[in-house]
């Protein structure tokens, strides 16, 4: 497997020795397993210490690189502290600025200049992100800038919303507060090769995800039928090695999108202009076909939906081998249950039923 490294500025001392840190890790909520799998795969001696919805916080006494390195994964954060048992009342606010103002910062710190350089304690500024659950008798950004009065008065940081040098986390989600330093910046949710983009593109961290769902063989021939901008084909390259990758759309749009992608990535990719329902390839030789479905919400409508996913399951079963498979990711998951249970040489492996954005999804997992 080729060793992408996470195009961010690396300023980490060689021969460096690396304490235990603990940190927590940001994925699409229903993936957290298939995250921690790849995490467990490739980070020696990282240790999962629990798992809530879309999140998995770890110890690692490794190099931070191999966790940016990570591609199932959307955002990483060094875990700074949290309060538990906090009320709704007004008198939390007091709470969260006196307890945010005693975390130890220095290892986080530490962590984020290695990853992204800096100047001095003094010169540094920052910006908090927040989100509120539950019922509380103050409003999130009261919450906020509790947290923002705390961390001014502490160390004499200014507030920059646009560039600044830190950006914290705090999550108060009802009576628990979180609060994390974020390692990552929007380059990596966007991957190193994602330079174009097409309605309804996939993030690539679940692109991974699908791709690991697929089981990768150095023997596959994979192919993405409505492949858009490309992220599933080079994500299933970034994945470990194969024969063959192939990508297909119906939109030239979408084909030259890819091709700028692909070309970033530099991975060996085959582009065609096709129509899904039509594939122009020979019965039966295809290992794995991984896609993103319509959802009826950028791309195909609900009512469309019922006849293109029948001849489209009908597409893939012609091509794809016999011991081949499929991951699938739809919102018609009545839809797509019926349609596996018409094919008796279709068996179900497994449904993942995901967040993406707020909209239910489901990952079919589905064995030919």
């Amino acid at each position: 497997m080729k060793f992408h490294v996470y195009a961010m500025k690396i300023n980490a001392v060689k021969g460096s020795i690396f304490m235990v840190v603990k940190y927590y890790v940001t994925t699409v909520p229903g993936l957290e397993k298939i995250s921690w799998s790849e995490i467990s795969s490739k980070l020696n001696g990282v240790k999962l210490l629990s798992e809530t919805d879309g999140r998995l916080f770890l110890s690692y006494s490794g190099s931070f690189i191999e966790l940016i390195n990570l591609r199932t994964i959307n955002d990483i954060y060094i875990f700074i502290g949290s309060i538990p048992g906090l009320t709704r009342s007004r008198n939390s606010l007091g709470e969260i600025f006196r307890r945010v103002g005693s975390f130890n910062l220095d290892t986080g710190l530490r962590i984020h200049k290695e990853a992204h350089g800096g100047k001095g304690k003094k010169s540094i500024t920052f910006k908090v992100v927040s989100t509120m659950t539950g019922k509380h008798n103050f409003r999130r950004i009261d919450a906020q800038k509790s947290v923002e009065l705390s961390l001014m008065r502490r160390y004499g940081w200014k507030l920059n919303l646009e560039y600044p040098t830190l950006e914290f986390r705090m999550d108060l989600e009802e009576d628990n507060f979180l609060f994390g330093l974020r390692l990552t910046d929007e380059r990596m949710q966007r991957k190193e090769y994602k330079l174009s983009h097409v309605p309804a593109s996939l993030q690539p961290s679940v692109a991974h995800c699908m791709s690991l769902l697929s089981e990768p063989n150095p023997l596959d021939i994979f192919v993405d039928p409505m492949c858009g901008a490309g992220t599933i084909v080079i994500e299933r390259a970034l994945a470990g090695p194969y024969k063959y990758i192939i990508g297909g759309d119906k939109s030239i749009e979408s084909i030259n999108s890819a091709k700028i992608n692909v070309g970033a990535s530099k991975e060996n990719i085959h582009l065609v202009l096709w129509d899904a329902l039509n594939i122009p390839l020979s019965d039966h030789i295809i290992d794995k076909v991984v896609c993103n479905m319509p959802f009826g919400k950028q791309t195909g409508d609900n009512i469309d939906n019922k006849p293109f996913y029948s001849n489209f399951f009908k597409e893939i079963k012609r091509i794809i081998k016999q011991g081949g498979k499929a991951v699938l990711l739809t919102q018609e998951r009545g839809l797509m249950n019926k349609l596996v249970s018409q094919h008796s040489n279709a068996k179900l492996e497994k449904i993942y039923p995901i967040n993406l954005f707020g909209l239910k999804a489901y990952i079919f997992v589905i064995n030919f």
